[in-house]
């Protein structure tokens, strides 16, 4: 009994000490972005003596927030939205159709997880801004995104697929439906836990990316959030408070987004990583 006592109260201390390791960098971007760039190269740590809430009204102006918000959403919206279409029905047909050909395609999305963005980031500039013209398009950035996140989401999707029952495809052959209509009237609403838990990995990343997104975005107009906070930053110098006031507004609508759809967010990751 006692063994199992202090089991839980080490689980709960190294929950705790885990859970400040985490909030730590969150409480010194909350922290110093009501501050001068002074009092955070004097103590980024402490509390700030006055609020400097000017600091947010130059991130605004200097980040042209707006504008930026636009082109990351956009991104974001429309990489999350294909990659959900195309990877869903892809490992579907890959759970459902034991094809060679199928099994060599899968292997080589299971390979190209492997290979980091750096690998072919020099060729996918070279072609698609470079040959073809796309650089500064956010649809060209968008469609890049899709093609980075479709292995991981097609090994989730059939993995989620292997264990739906196959009597159901039968099933729905049987009442006359085609290939197509039983993935999306009767396999595709059973597939919400796994939807949900490969859009958050998928939209997360797409809206905090700096590297690929910096390599085809190059105008102020076309800038997304994390490329505009590089604004504070020049060769001599650095706004330090007025950057954080940046990142601040920048995270804002991924914890909006968090806060309205956690219980869903939380159940989706639960299943896909449980089925999954």
């Amino acid at each position: 009994m006692r063994s199992k006592n202090k089991r839980k109260y080490t689980l709960f201390i190294a929950t705790v000490i885990v859970l400040i390791l985490f909030m730590v960098p969150f409480y010194m971007l909350v922290v110093n972005s009501f501050k001068s760039t002074a009092e955070f190269l004097k103590n980024p740590f402490a509390l700030p003596q006055s609020l400097v809430l000017d600091n947010f009204f130059t991130a605004v102006e200097r980040m042209n927030f707006g504008k930026s918000l636009f082109n990351t959403a956009f991104i974001t919206v429309t990489a999350v939205a294909v990659n959900m279409i195309v990877t869903s029905m892809t490992g579907y047909l890959f759970a459902r159709k034991k094809w060679k050909v199928n099994k060599i395609i899968f292997i080589a999305f299971l390979a190209s997880m492997v290979a980091p963005f750096q690998v072919y980031m020099i060729p996918l500039v070279r072609i698609y801004a470079g040959l073809l013209g796309f650089s500064n398009n956010l649809m060209m950035v968008a469609y890049v995104a899709v093609g980075l996140n479709v292995p991981f989401a097609v090994f989730l999707y059939s993995g989620f697929v292997e264990g739906i029952p196959v009597e159901l495809d039968e099933a729905a052959l049987i009442d006359g439906c085609g290939f197509t209509r039983t993935f999306f009237y009767i396999i595709m609403p059973l597939l919400k836990p796994i939807i949900i838990t490969v859009t958050v990995f998928v939209a997360m990343g797409v809206w905090n990316d700096f590297l690929m997104s910096s390599l085809f975005l190059t105008k102020t107009e076309t800038k997304t959030l994390a490329i505009a906070i590089k604004t504070f930053l020049t060769n001599h110098s650095a706004e330090y408070a007025p950057m954080m006031a940046g990142l601040f507004l920048s995270v804002l609508p991924v914890l909006i987004f968090y806060l309205i759809g956690q219980k869903y967010i939380i159940e989706g990751v639960i299943a896909g990583s449980v089925k999954g």
